[in-house]
């Protein structure tokens, strides 16, 4: 069946049971892992593929690299250019601080009647002009800055991490091909929590909220799995409850994700089916 079938497929059989009226437990789903997308940060490339389709892989770890000499290229013109930016601040700096004296000394001579004031005028002009020249300095130093700083953000990105540990579910393009900008290169499977989603009819769910324990069980094997309700929807899957009389709100189905309690099920294939029961509601 194809992954993008699996939710609908459930809620219909969520559907057909809360018809019925046969709430009975336990709820039928599929195991699931939260998908981990990594994209390509611009059109390059890809050089390097350093791991397999349903590999695991540890935080961290090197999945694969799109070319970056472009980048690096731009990387160093732009760090360059922001030295010598700031080689300008300094200057403009000092003939600031020059201008400044000049002004002060000048306005005591002419206070003295020693100087003119067309002398005065002079000074505060050159001040003014140093001011002028050591704000725009600044400015292309701080816009010189942000770009060299979005380069290597781009730079780094080009290679591509496990964010966490993971198994390698996709990698969809080969060495040499030329990913479209932002287009999924790479897709894991989040190691750290398997989970069962389901779909709860209505007459259950005021009975299955988050914290609420659970048994999940798989096809073809007798193994419990201890098993935590972290997540019920608040919303149905399809018509307003409140849209409903009291028989039609008994068709409502709320989707429910029940994690696995530890590490026990990791080797347990994602998309499996899987039965999920949960004890203290029958009591």
């Amino acid at each position: 069946m194809r992954p993008y079938l699996r939710p609908i497929s459930l809620l219909c059989a969520a559907l057909i049971t809360a018809c019925s009226h046969e709430t009975a437990l336990p709820l039928n789903g599929t195991l699931e892992r939260d998908r981990i997308e990594l994209v390509a940060e611009d059109q390059e490339p890809v050089v390097e593929i350093a791991v397999h389709e349903g590999d695991r892989v540890k935080a961290g770890q090197l999945i694969l690299r799109l070319d970056d000499s472009r980048y690096r290229t731009l990387v160093a013109q732009t760090r360059a250019a922001r030295d010598q930016a700031a080689a300008r601040i300094g200057g403009a700096e000092a003939t600031l601080t020059a201008a400044e004296k000049d002004f002060d000394r000048t306005q005591k001579l002419v206070a003295q009647h020693t100087r003119s004031v067309a002398d005065l005028d002079r000074s505060r002009a050159e001040l003014d002009n140093a001011r002028s020249t050591l704000g725009a300095d600044r400015a292309a130093l701080a816009q010189t800055q942000a770009t060299l700083d979005q380069d290597q953000i781009t730079l780094d990105r080009l290679t591509l991490r496990a964010p966490r540990d993971a198994t390698v579910d996709s990698l969809p393009y080969h060495i040499g091909e030329r990913p479209p900008i932002h287009a999924v290169v790479a897709v894991l499977l989040d190691a750290s929590g398997a989970y069962a989603q389901i779909y709860v009819p209505e007459p259950l769910r005021t009975g299955i909220h988050p914290g609420l324990k659970a048994v999940i069980r798989f096809d073809g094997g007798d193994k419990p799995y201890a098993a935590t309700v972290r997540y019920v929807s608040a919303d149905a899957a399809f018509t307003p409850y409140y849209a409903l009389n009291e028989r039609d709100r008994s068709r409502l189905a709320y989707l429910a994700k029940v994690y696995l309690d530890d590490s026990d099920g990791s080797d347990l294939p994602t998309g499996a089916p899987v039965s999920v029961d949960f004890p203290e509601l029958h009591r």
